[in-house]
């Protein structure tokens, strides 16, 4: 019993920790993308900008250590979920889709594990300003292989699967098993549902707008299509709406904060 109420504490710390460090950087994400919106500040709402802005600040060092741990923990705990089945989600088809859904939504959190890596040691070619070049330059050198241009489908397409878990996550409450909020207020409980519906329908577009796009980059042979958060926001802003770029950006910060939520109530006993 002592070893399992360990294990269900570290549990706890690790996907804390995870869900604490992936608010805190789409809460900024969305702020820097109302804040470009605003002509306050030029382009970065994206997470490898957000890094490399940060690399030139001794806080902002500490900050990308903050960002990088916690994204290595919470890759840890999604991958504990997906092979682990805490849960009991089970081994028939329903069940492994459920799994398979969990392990894919550490797509984007690989990406920025990756960022923190590349601006703490000062490689890569990821730009402060947002531009895609870094993602781009990739694309670049695998559509040069025989085997690249499918090998971009297969991401962009995992990346839209991706999506679609979050539009589904936010709308079935499949969160609600991992967050102990039965104790709130009518009004919070109300809020924090509010934050977890509008946070995964951004996150979900953002991550459609980019699979969309790495799936025409490997059709078309062009890494050009390729776009990062920072560019899936100008997409929004210049082709859908100013209205609806403010809209995606609020609930970027919104899942910023349902995530801060998420880590401060996660609970691993709950069913």
């Amino acid at each position: 019993m002592k070893e399992s109420n360990k294990q269900k504490t570290f549990a706890r710390y690790l996907a804390m920790y995870g869900c604490i460090s992936t608010g805190m950087i789409y809460g900024a994400v969305g702020v820097i993308a109302i804040l470009s919106f605003l002509k306050i500040k030029k382009g970065g709402a994206d997470e490898g900008s957000l890094l490399v802005y940060l690399n030139d600040y001794i806080i902002g060092k500490i900050f990308i250590w903050i960002i990088l741990v916690g994204m290595i923990s919470y890759i840890a705990w999604r991958m504990y979920e997906t092979f682990m089945d805490p849960y009991g989600y089970g081994t028939k088809a329903k069940g492994l889709i459920r799994r398979s859904g969990i392990g894919l939504s550490s797509i984007a959190d690989a990406f920025i594990a990756y960022s923190a890596i590349q601006a703490l040691l000062g490689t890569g070619s990821v730009q402060e300003d947002g531009q895609p070049k870094a993602e781009r330059e990739i694309a670049g050198k695998l559509l040069q292989e025989s085997w690249g241009d499918w090998l971009i489908i297969i991401l962009g397409a995992l990346i839209l699967i991706t999506a679609l878990v979050q539009f589904f996550y936010g709308i079935s409450k499949g969160y609600k098993e991992r967050l102990n909020i039965d104790h709130f207020s009518k009004l919070i409980t109300w809020l924090t549902h509010f934050l977890a519906w509008y946070g995964y329908f951004a996150r979900g577009l953002i991550l459609g707008i980019i699979g969309f796009f790495f799936i025409k980059a490997g059709i078309s042979k062009g890494a050009q299509f390729v776009v990062n958060t920072d560019k899936a926001f100008d997409f929004i802003g210049d082709h859908v709406g100013h209205l609806y770029f403010i809209l995606v950006a609020a609930g970027t910060v919104c899942y910023g904060l349902f995530m801060f939520l998420l880590g401060i109530y996660f609970d691993p006993d709950k069913d």
